[in-house]
């Protein structure tokens, strides 16, 4: 403002300085106001491209940190993020294991291959005929078939390329039509008809095979398997837990050997400074580690107790908020039908972790029915509940100083008369105690354990 008032003064004095005495002073004000309103649409266009150029920064800046709280390694659909590079001889090895490469292509490369063999085959053994057949003198004039001389040919009814072609394609599957067939003049082109007929065999059966594979692989048994879009933080049992659901779409084809596991996967520095990525197991339920079979008959609630050996004891919702990490859901079976084993797993971030959320219910029984209805509209619907946004570790003092109180309060009550030893407490879902083993010497020691229940 100070430069842009100063600029306009300079403006006034200097058009005062080279007006004559004649001039009007009112002359000279609208051309001044227009030369500073310029000047002043100069300063704002400026000044809003600085403020665009800052706002811009400030997106960019937020978008990459948004980009970098939404790296993963694991697509919510399975899918892995990762890709390899500067991998040598890359071709050499995919192409000495063959099959799983094949198995792993697109069915467009898979039926391009597969009438690219066909047809190479076709056209080689037929040009090999055609040579044997034009060395031997069959496609001359004179020996054609439409002379009808008493030539022999190795090939009968054979008269150019064409021929030559459908003889092959004839050989190679069998086909025989009756007229086109070889003869015993010419060993060598026997000899082709053999190894024509045994590659024919392999390639069919390497195609068949192949396409049977394809067809049979357990992958997208995995896509009627889903995982709830959010995992939930809430109390259950008086304790903080992880739950995550699972479900199974098909009600006709049950999972045999059902095995899940979660590993929280984030990247660690050690104590001398190297970065890595640690994959840490969590402790789930129901556990699939002594179970060997989990009755998957309706979508199921995959509980994390968050204990003292939980990565998450220490975290309350805004550090969860903070948190980089990745969770990784990963399930295995065998399908009922092909008895093949197959994979499903999902991954969550930290914002797709909901604090003090529950899971709706599915279940419904229909007593006109006689029969349990799940009701899969409500498999990723959460609703909000009072949760304290503590962290576990935190929501355990108040209970472990409960115990001590009244630990000590029976201790004193007691003295010498009473005998007793504390090998144990355990909360349970109402805050009780679990009471001690007690060895009763007198009458007035069960009085005294009798007033002690009353307390409890």
């Amino acid at each position: 403002k100070l430069i842009l008032l100063d600029s306009l003064l300079q403006e006034i004095w200097f058009e005062s300085s080279m007006m004559s005495e004649s001039d009007s002073d009112l002359g000279i004000i609208p051309n001044i106001m227009s030369r500073v309103n310029n000047k002043i649409q100069l300063h704002k266009h400026r000044k809003d491209a600085d403020t665009d150029e800052e706002s811009l920064y400030k997106t960019t800046h937020h978008k990459v940190k948004k980009m970098n709280k939404k790296k993963r390694v694991l697509l919510k659909d399975g899918l892995t993020y990762v890709t390899y590079k500067n991998i040598s001889k890359k071709r050499r090895r995919y192409i000495s294991d063959l099959y799983t490469t094949l198995l792993d292509s697109s069915w467009t490369y898979c039926v391009l291959m597969f009438t690219t063999s066909f047809y190479g085959s076709w056209i080689l053994f037929a040009g090999i005929y055609y040579f044997i057949c034009y060395l031997h003198g069959d496609l001359m004039e004179e020996h054609l078939p439409s002379a009808k001389s008493d030539w022999v040919p190795c090939i009968l009814e054979t008269d150019g390329f064409a021929a030559c072609f459908m003889f092959s394609l004839e050989t190679q599957h069998t086909i025989g039509y009756g007229t086109r067939q070889a003869s015993t003049e010419c060993p060598d082109a026997m000899f082709v008809v053999s190894v024509q007929a045994v590659l024919g065999c392999i390639i069919q059966a390497f195609m068949v095979g192949l396409v049977f594979s394809k067809l049979s692989r357990p992958r997208n048994r995995s896509k009627t398997i889903i995982f709830s879009n959010h995992a939930v933080i809430t109390l259950r049992n008086n304790k903080l837990c992880l739950i995550i659901r699972i479900g199974d779409l098909r009600d006709d084809n049950f999972v045999l050997g059902t095995q899940i596991s979660a590993k929280l996967l984030r990247g660690k520095i050690s104590l001398e400074g190297e970065v890595y990525q640690e994959m840490q197991s969590l402790t789930i339920n129901p556990d699939t580690t002594s179970e060997s079979c989990i009755f998957f008959v309706w979508p199921l609630d995959i509980v994390h107790v968050i204990d003292k050996n939980s990565p998450f004891y220490t975290m309350n919702a805004a550090d969860l908020a903070r948190e980089r990490f990745e969770l990784l859901l990963i399930m295995e079976g065998t399908n009922e039908t092909s008895n093949t084993t197959f994979q499903a797993r999902t991954s969550y971030l930290p914002n797709e972790i909901l604090w003090g959320h529950r899971f709706e219910k599915m279940q419904i029984y229909r007593k006109d029915r006689h029969k349990f209805e799940i009701n899969f509209s409500a498999f990723h619907s959460t609703y909000e509940v009072d949760t304290m946004t503590l962290s576990a570790k935190e929501l355990e003092r108040p209970r472990e100083r409960k115990i001590k109180q009244v630990a000590s309060i029976l201790r004193a009550e007691m003295g010498n008369d009473y005998s007793a030893s504390l090998t144990s407490t355990s909360i349970t879902g109402d805050d009780s105690l679990t009471l001690p083993s007690i060895s009763r010497a007198s009458s007035n020691t069960m009085r005294k354990e009798r007033e002690w229940k009353t307390m409890e």
